[in-house]
C-alpha cells in the first residue's frame, strides 16, 4: 500500500473504492508533480469516469490543479486507457496549441483546460490499492 508507505501529514487523501487520490498542494511544473507522484505515490491522477471527476472537483475550487493527461498526443501519464475528455468550451485544446499538459479548471465544475506544463500548480497524485476496496 503506496499511502500507508509515503502519505505525508499535510496531503489531504480521498478514498474511492480502490483508488486513492492525494492533493499535493505544492506548485510544481507538470514533469516535477509527474516525477513526485511517481517517487512517493504511483502516477499523476488519471480521471476514468465523471464520478472521478466529481470527487476531485469537490475540494479544488481555489484553484487549478495538474491532472495526469498530457500531449503525446494526449495520453494519461499511468498510460491508461481512459478516453474521458472534459475540456471547458473555452479552453478547447486545439493541434496547433502550444498547451501541452491538462489542468482541471477552478470553477468549471471538473471541466479541463490546456496549460504550458512549465506552469507551476497544485496536483493530485494517485495511489492504487490492490485490495478489496475500502
Amino acid at each position: 500500500n503506496c499511502l500507508a508507505r509515503w502519505w505525508r501529514s499535510n496531503d489531504l487523501v480521498l478514498k474511492n473504492g480502490k483508488a486513492q487520490y492525494i492533493l499535493i498542494n505544492e506548485v510544481m511544473s507538470w514533469t516535477s508533480a509527474q516525477t513526485f507522484c511517481r517517487t512517493f505515490y504511483t502516477d499523476l491522477t488519471s480521471v476514468r469516469n465523471p464520478v472521478e471527476a466529481g470527487i476531485i472537483q469537490e475540494i479544488i475550487g481555489y484553484t487549478e490543479v495538474w491532472i495526469g493527461l498530457f500531449r503525446d498526443p494526449w495520453v494519461w501519464s499511468d498510460q491508461g486507457d481512459s478516453s474521458l475528455r472534459l475540456w471547458s468550451a473555452d479552453q478547447m485544446v486545439w493541434s496547433d496549441d502550444s498547451s501541452e499538459c491538462a489542468a482541471m479548471l477552478k470553477n468549471e465544475s471538473g471541466r479541463w483546460g490546456g496549460r504550458n506544463c512549465t506552469e507551476r500548480h497544485p496536483f493530485f497524485c494517485s495511489c492504487k490499492y490492490p485490495g478489496p476496496d475500502f
